[in-house]
């Protein structure tokens, strides 16, 4: 019965081919390249935008020619309209090209211009967040264009966008979500505005999505990476939760960013971030000083340059100057006699010298290592007798009572001179006790002559 089957099935396949109509479940089914420029597929990498081809994007836009503000008026009215009521996706694309031409062809001085620009806030939004890829990569790439020529006065527009754009964070089309992160970014660096801090905090701090708390806390290490500590001071104390609540986040990368700005906010202000510090535990404490460590080490001095002065925070380190070195030099034993004669200035030098001892002297020559026992020996009586000789010299009277020979001690050495173990004089010390020594039995002699001829 199956091989009946089988023969059937073959019968009508071939009846069918001869006739020339194949039923359609047995046709492949094919992709076409509309569903691709629809926007409901991944894009291709050529129109994904990054940092890099951000700038050569922007580019792409027609030659507007504006002469008056009437035109400017009228040239943002009709755009609007076209961007929020036309249903042709083809015809919003351009409108959004020539808008980005706007930006560029000088009439920024109108006073109009920032007023008829603010006025498109509903159709951005709009085209924001469409469903077609295409749309929302034009309309991030013209945000971009306007964020970068208008700088701060972008920031009334931008706050209304920023919400828009970290919704399409949350789409998994790659061509919507990396054209809004890249958006984000180029509006965070070229538009310092107070009010867009509490909108990104907001997200970190209270956003479902791992995503968006991630691109968030990039978004605020940027802030203090490029912002001035003026605007930032306005919104410190919900910056401050922001970056505890990323460093205590679910989600690796988040945390890994938050500890990153930790140590920007700790730059500008330390005695906060100490205080914060304190609030983690052992084992949060232990990755934020790695974190430390790990961007010190990658960093050079230029990454380090404070916007606000030139004042460094506690545990900031400053090269110092080194001390200049201390030659120490072997004293030569033959000119010890001579010691007596120096000035008064170079006796402390002689005495560190006689503290420290002679440095020994770490280079051998073959004499040294034949050298016997007696040469030893005789070595030794030769000092012992320059020594003698020094004390001598040194020494101010060579007549004294008998009482002050028995002093000298057994050895025959004299006052001024001791020998050490080391076998060096200990100078001026030994010398100073030695007068004063002298001095006073003097002045004991002195007066029992003068008390004998009183009598």
């Amino acid at each position: 019965s199956l091989s009946e089957n089988q023969n059937k099935t073959g019968t009508r396949l071939a009846k069918s081919r001869s006739s020339g109509t194949l039923n359609k479940r047995s046709m492949p089914l094919k992709k076409s390249a509309s569903a691709h420029r629809r926007g409901g597929l991944a894009g291709t990498d050529s129109e994904l935008l990054s940092e890099d081809n951000l700038d050569e994007h922007i580019k792409d836009y027609p030659t507007i020619d504006i002469g008056s503000a009437r035109e400017l008026v009228d040239f943002c009215n009709s755009t609007g309209d076209i961007l929020e009521n036309s249903d042709d996706w083809e015809k919003r694309i351009k409108a959004l090209k020539d808008l980005r031409g706007l930006m560029f062809c000088g009439v920024d001085h109108f006073k109009e211009f920032k007023q008829s620009v603010n006025g498109l806030s509903r159709a951005l939004e709009k085209c924001v967040k469409d469903l077609r890829s295409q749309v929302v990569r034009e309309a991030c790439l013209t945000v971009a264009a306007m964020s970068t020529e208008m700088n701060n006065a972008f920031g009334p527009l931008a706050e209304k966008l920023l919400t828009p754009l970290f919704s399409q964070l949350l789409i998994n089309v790659k061509v919507m979500n990396v054209s809004a992160h890249i958006c984000c970014r180029r509006i965070v660096t070229c538009t310092q505005y107070s009010k867009m801090v509490p909108i990104i905090c907001d997200s970190v701090l209270k956003s479902k999505s791992a995503m968006c708390r991630k691109r968030c806390a990039e978004y605020i290490e940027l802030i203090f990476q490029v912002w001035d500590v003026n605007i930032i001071s306005k919104n410190l104390s919900i910056l401050e939760a922001s970056i505890k609540s990323g460093i205590n986040d679910a989600d690796s990368e988040t945390r890994t960013f938050s500890r990153q700005t930790y140590w920007l906010y700790h730059e500008y202000f330390t005695k906060n971030a100490e205080n914060m510090m304190k609030t983690f535990d052992t084992s949060k404490q232990k990755m934020l000083r790695e974190t430390k460590l790990g961007k010190s080490g990658s960093s050079t001095p230029a990454s380090n340059t404070l916007r606000r002065g030139t004042k460094l925070g506690p545990g900031s380190s400053a090269t110092l100057p080194k001390p200049p070195s201390i030659s120490k030099s072997t004293p030569d034993l033959s000119q010890l006699g001579k010691v007596a004669t120096l000035p008064r200035s170079a006796k402390p030098a002689t005495r560190t010298m006689a503290r420290q001892g002679a440095p020994k002297s770490t280079a051998s020559s073959p004499a040294n290592d034949k050298m016997s026992a007696a040469d030893v020996r005789r070595q030794r009586r030769e000092r012992s007798q320059t020594q003698r000789i020094g004390g001598v010299i040194k020494s101010k009277s060579t007549v004294l009572s008998p009482s002050l020979d028995s002093r000298r001690g057994s050895g025959g050495t004299s006052l001024g001179v001791k020998k050490s173990k080391s076998g060096v004089l200990r100078g001026d010390r030994d010398a100073r006790s030695t007068r004063q020594s002298k001095e006073g039995v003097c002045v004991c002699v002195w007066v029992w002559v003068c008390v004998c001829v009183c009598v």
